[in-house]
């Protein structure tokens, strides 16, 4: 199957990262200060897992200012088992971003199932977090809900996105064709191996396709901003 690559956005907010408890103490008010607005926090992992820095880190990041979305690792156990636990975790009400992490086996319907009962739950549909490798074929459902997208084009080099993504990702199945045509990612995850005052070590760093104003009506509300132009890569 051919994977389609996309123009890079002309508009994009470098100012997120994704954490657990690999990344160890943070200093979040440094990372406020560094620029970063939101920040995707690990919470669960299957039907027991719980990520024990999820609670430190949420509060703290929150009191600095940062947004916050607790995400799931989604792996192959039952997805309805695996929600209702991610759902006690995070403690989810109507209107919450979500965010879920596919990069194990399991299948594709397993991501719609938890996701759906995500959704169920807040209202809004969740992100998903998947590459061009990991989806054998277009869905639906997942082509409609937000997308981040993993893709490393300069592999675990550090640096700012602007640096480092000089040429169009590629697509996974269903994100190029409708309405997606001119948005088919919302988040871009450029590098593993990013650095960030407050934290000791690598973190992943994305971009958010849009304004720091867009940015935050998403997480409020789930609203996505219309297409923009785009750069040819």
């Amino acid at each position: 199957m051919a994977l389609t690559p996309c123009p890079l956005p002309a508009t994009v907010t470098d100012a997120v990262i994704d954490v657990s408890h690999h990344n160890g103490a943070i200093d979040w008010p440094a990372v406020a200060a560094a620029g970063i607005a939101l920040a995707f926090l690990k919470a669960t992992q299957g039907e027991r897992f719980i990520d024990p820095a999820f609670a430190r880190n949420r509060r703290a990041a929150a009191a600095a200012g940062i947004s916050v979305v607790p995400y799931h690792f989604l792996d192959s156990a039952d997805p309805a088992a695996q929600a209702a636990h991610f759902l006690a975790t995070a403690g989810l009400a109507p209107g919450d971003a979500a965010m879920i992490d596919w990069e194990s086996a399991a299948p594709a319907a397993a991501l719609v199932a938890f996701g759906s009962a995500i959704g169920a739950r807040t209202g809004r549909d969740p992100l998903a977090y998947y590459g061009a490798a990991q989806l054998p074929a277009a869905d639906p459902l997942l082509s409609r809900w937000p997308l981040m997208l993993p893709a490393y084009p300069r592999g675990t080099m550090s640096g700012d996105y602007r640096s480092l993504v000089l040429s169009p990702p590629r697509l996974p199945p269903g994100r190029a064709a409708s309405w997606h045509a001119g948005r088919p990612y919302d988040f871009h995850q450029y590098t593993p191996a990013g650095r960030i005052a407050g934290i000791a070590g690598p973190v992943d760093r994305s971009i958010w396709v849009g304004t720091l104003g867009e940015l935050a009506t998403w997480f409020a509300t789930g609203a996505l901003p219309p297409p923009k132009p785009a750069l040819v890569g």
